[in-house]
């Protein structure tokens, strides 16, 4: 039985927002060409042999089913310059084609949207899915890698916003 926090949701969230994160956006597609889009700053590198990743992804999110189906998952890094498409991946009442549409992607491996603009990318296939609280972390063998030669910083979120690597925080 586990014993009640002496906290509420809103003081953890605070609290677990004075720590800086990357921001990307995960892109999947099912057999069928149904596709997903959405932000996540819940990523990690997990294993160099094999490659693998991880996500977390709340499991009440439009997404998550697609995800649970998609044949290939892609995570691309953002650039500080694509809050938009930070943005634009997590609205929600839009379906993974709406939040693509004008955004500029290409298909990659079995389809799954590739967004070339983006520093970094890396996609594979789902390994182990673990369901932890109200999220699921998601574990990717990651076969496919392509990093722009320059690229700009990372984009990062921190306390609630987006800011730019090495920017001061707003109090």
């Amino acid at each position: 039985m586990m014993a009640q926090p002496l906290f509420d949701s809103t003081e953890f969230r605070q609290v677990c927002g004075h720590f800086p994160t990357g921001v990307t956006a995960v892109t999947a597609v099912t057999g069928d060409g149904v596709m997903a889009a959405l932000t996540v700053n819940s990523f990690t590198s997990v294993s160099l042999r094999p490659a693998k990743v991880l996500f977390c992804v709340i499991s009440s999110s439009s997404s998550f089913p697609i995800l649970m189906e998609s044949d290939r998952i892609a995570i691309h890094i953002l650039g500080q310059d694509q809050e938009d498409v930070a943005r634009r991946f997590a609205t929600s009442g839009l379906t993974g084609a709406q939040k693509l549409d004008g955004v500029s992607w290409v298909p990659g491996p079995d389809r799954v949207p590739l967004l070339p603009g983006t520093p970094a990318i890396l996609a594979g296939r789902r390994d182990e899915v673990i369901t932890s609280g109200d999220h699921v972390i998601v574990v990717l063998d990651i076969d496919h890698v392509h990093l722009k030669p320059s690229s700009v910083p990372a984009l990062s979120f921190y306390r609630g916003r987006f800011v730019a690597p090495g920017a001061p925080a707003a109090e």
